[in-house]
């Protein structure tokens, strides 16, 4: 039977670079990682690596093994931690999945909000197309996304996104309110792909409004790097996230008020600290609700 223990050495020695660093890193000598590796590829009957002069690669083989390798080491890691986890002070530690917007704009205030009384959320950052497949995956207590649960989970609503339109302190719109996406239609903008849940309520409400942009817009897959782009000056960033360094996020307005994506919580139906799990996203929803309802005002002001 193949042992992790010789996956995490070949992972070591990809991202090492050379079998050497790998041996160093994982504490064995060189001669004993090359007979792992060299063992691997004998279990396995394919060739990892390129071996010759010049840094070490992986051969096309070795690079799917590694991607699927580090995922199940990833795994194994986690129901090891799991498991440890079951009694005790452990059992308050929840494993969430959940967009990076999410994580970075809702669970993380509510954390410092509760300061030394806050659940322990373990956050793993995943696309909402993905959420529920990695949650599965990962054996996760909770799954969070844009996107409704898969039968046999249990859901709550959390707090809707606010959609927001982010731009430097300097910008000429950035101590509006709020701003139409009529008033945002000549302006330079940095918008998620397609598949972004801001991105689809945007799309939706400017074909409502039959609003077209004047400029092309920047098209990027990250919301931390439409931010960055933003406060560099390069645009106007629509996003759900909270405002970077520098830069301000103004409430964006549809024909039917803000424009706002809804954001669901989800569990197994049959997980064994459902109770809690509930407890905490109640909580999770008092403080989000009040966070929203602030942003809101403001934007109606």
């Amino acid at each position: 039977m193949l042992d992790l223990r010789v996956f995490a050495s070949f992972v070591a020695v990809v991202q090492e670079g050379s079998i050497s660093r790998g041996a160093q890193r994982t504490g064995i000598t060189q001669p004993a990682m090359s007979r792992q590796i060299s063992g691997l590829e004998r279990d396995l009957g394919v060739e990892l690596l390129i071996r010759g002069p010049g840094p070490l690669r992986t051969t096309p083989a070795g690079a799917r093994f590694y991607e699927r390798v580090t995922d199940l080491l990833s795994h194994a890691e986690n129901v090891i931690g799991r498991t440890k986890q079951e009694g005790g002070e452990g059992a308050r530690t929840l494993h969430v999945v959940a967009p990076s917007a999410t994580i970075d704009s809702g669970i993380v205030p509510f954390l410092v909000s509760r300061g030394t009384t806050a659940p322990l959320l373990d956050c793993e950052p995943a696309d909402p197309f993905l959420v529920f497949d990695i949650a599965t995956a990962r054996n996760a207590d909770i799954a969070i996304s844009t996107r409704n649960p898969p039968p046999g989970w249990e859901r709550m609503r959390l707090s809707d996104g606010l959609v927001r339109a982010h731009m430097p302190r300097r910008h000429p719109l950035a101590g509006r309110a709020s701003l139409t996406l009529e008033e945002l239609s000549p302006e330079p903008l940095i918008l998620l792909t397609p598949n972004n849940a801001a991105r689809r309520v945007v799309d939706h409400a400017a074909s409502q409004s039959g609003i077209e942009w004047q400029q092309a817009p920047l098209i990027v897959r990250h919301p931390s790097v439409a931010a960055g782009l933003a406060a560099g000056g390069q645009g106007i960033a629509l996003l759900t996230d909270d405002s970077a360094r520098g830069c301000v996020a103004v409430p964006v307005v549809g024909p039917d008020g803000p424009l706002l994506v809804p954001v669901i919580a989800a569990w197994s139906a049959t997980h064994p600290r459902r109770e809690y799990i509930e407890t905490v996203l109640a909580e999770l929803v008092r403080f989000l609700d009040v966070r929203h309802r602030r942003i809101v005002r403001a934007s109606r002001e």
